[in-house]
């Protein structure tokens, strides 16, 4: 009974979610785990033990090795970073909990009038504090669930926010198989900044990930956004052609094994491409990614390549400790 339930809560909680573009606490959709920025940006079907990859989706940790401290860093934006941390354990054979926080810190910044004068500096910054619990319904399923703290402070003007990830996973470790359907940001704010209320978002996300039975190689696939098909679902200035559209539906990626400790990863994030690629006039390398990895014993690292705005690339890390 617990598989049709789980369907039946993320139908009925899909159903209600706002696919408006205008949402709040964007920070929420920069990646964590440098292995899924490494993978297009994101990733919610990786058989990875990365205990960062269960931010992308919460059932995933159950597959994590408790006992495990990660922490995470990218830069972001000039003068903005990201850095994160989590602790998982295994309070029985069948589930995992784990804690954690992410913050954005946009650095100090200087405030002028409307006439542009020079009255100080001040502040901005993002955090969310972060509880996820994972627990396998069978032998290849398992289901989790994050709940999410969401602050913002912008100078004088604050919001505070609840949110829920809901997530499933399907692993076939005979065909190193993985599909997972993952909601995000469901909930809403708390405390708004003016007055207006604004959605989080929300981002419906499946995704499927196979290794070559006779090559150190795995593909995945990632479809993000299967509640918004329409164009003015997205930031866009101009209307959408079906290829542009399309686009914001797909992120693809390969994973490289040149030992059983090492991985290489390649990735193309369709929605950052077409975007960046029309917002700067130019495609380049616009929604590319590339990153690597190596677990040796206890320790674990992952750096990546990405570009998440028209401002600056950025840097992901990841260093995991199993204590």
């Amino acid at each position: 009974m617990k598989r049709p339930l789980l369907t039946l809560v993320f139908v009925s909680m899909v159903l209600s979610a706002s696919a408006q573009n205008n949402s709040v606490f964007q920070f929420l959709r920069l990646p964590v785990s440098a292995h899924a920025a490494a993978l297009g940006g994101d990733n919610v079907s990786a058989a990875d033990d990365d205990p960062m990859l269960a931010y992308h989706n919460p059932a995933l940790l159950i597959g994590m090795a408790p006992g495990t401290l990660g922490l995470q860093y990218m830069s972001y934006m000039a003068g903005s970073n990201v850095a994160g941390v989590s602790y998982n354990f295994n309070p029985s054979d069948r589930s995992a909990l784990a804690f954690g926080a992410e913050y954005l810190g946009f650095g100090t910044m200087r405030r002028t009038d409307v006439e542009g004068t020079d009255t100080g500096t001040f502040t901005a910054k993002d955090m969310a504090l972060t509880g996820t619990y994972s627990y396998a319904l069978g032998d290849m399923w398992a289901g989790g669930v994050t709940a999410r703290f969401i602050y913002s402070n912008y100078d004088v003007v604050y919001s505070l926010a609840l949110g829920v990830d809901l997530g499933i996973n399907y692993y076939d470790a005979d065909t190193d198989f993985s599909f997972s359907l993952v909601a995000r940001h469901l909930g809403g704010q708390v405390k708004t900044y003016d007055g207006t209320h604004e959605p989080l978002p929300f981002n419906l996300v499946a995704g499927f990930s196979k290794s070559l039975a006779h090559a150190p190689v795995c593909f995945s696939l990632t479809l993000p956004n299967l509640t918004r098909w329409r164009a003015t679902d997205f930031y866009a200035t101009d209307a959408l052609s079906t290829k542009q559209l399309l686009l914001r539906h797909l992120i693809v990626g390969v994973d490289i094994f040149p030992t059983e400790s090492t991985w290489i990863a390649l990735g193309y994030n369709g929605q950052f491409g077409s975007e960046l690629a029309s917002t700067s006039g130019s495609r380049s390398m616009a929604g590319f990614t590339l990153g690597a990895g190596i677990n040796v014993s206890r320790v674990k690292l992952g750096v990546a390549y990405g570009r998440y705005n028209v401002a600056a690339n950025s840097l992901s890390m990841n260093f995991a400790y199993t204590l």
